[in-house]
């Protein structure tokens, strides 16, 4: 039930006709160089929205230091490192989410995600999931 809830409030959040379903049950957005998953999870309590911000870079002191500076400025998410990625998440609760909250986490962890990405891989090395970028206003078909 949570998962059909969530699946509605992203089809209004984005003004979408039809909403895409990966075979894992997450909703993927495309933004920028990033791809941004909605997940169901906690037996339907919660909506997690992520992204694997960079994968391919060798996880050292200086990336750790970047990875905290961002985390000081994040107030609903947070970045970390899992094997040789960068993951970008943020979660709330799925009974009193608006389609206009949905909308804003998106938004706030597909920019995370960009900029913080694009940034460890020209530094740091590593890949994104879109080099060229893509317009986040396009997350959809239509």
């Amino acid at each position: 039930m949570a998962r059909s809830h969530v699946k509605e409030l992203a089809r209004e959040a984005f003004e979408l006709d039809e909403v895409v379903v990966d075979c894992d049950g997450d909703l993927p957005f495309p933004f920028g160089t990033a791809l941004v998953y909605v997940s169901v999870v906690r037996d339907g309590r919660l909506v997690r929205v992520w992204s694997r911000a960079l994968s391919g870079i060798h996880v050292n002191k200086a990336v750790l230091r970047e990875i905290d500076e961002v985390n000081a400025g994040l107030i609903f998410g947070r970045v970390f490192t899992r094997l040789d990625g960068v993951i970008v998440e943020s979660c709330l609760p799925v009974e009193p989410l608006r389609p206009c909250d949905l909308g804003r986490l998106v938004a706030e962890v597909g920019a995370t995600a960009d900029r913080v990405g694009s940034m460890l891989a020209a530094v740091h090395g590593g890949d994104v999931v879109f080099p060229d970028g893509c317009d986040a206003s396009s997350s959809q078909p239509d």
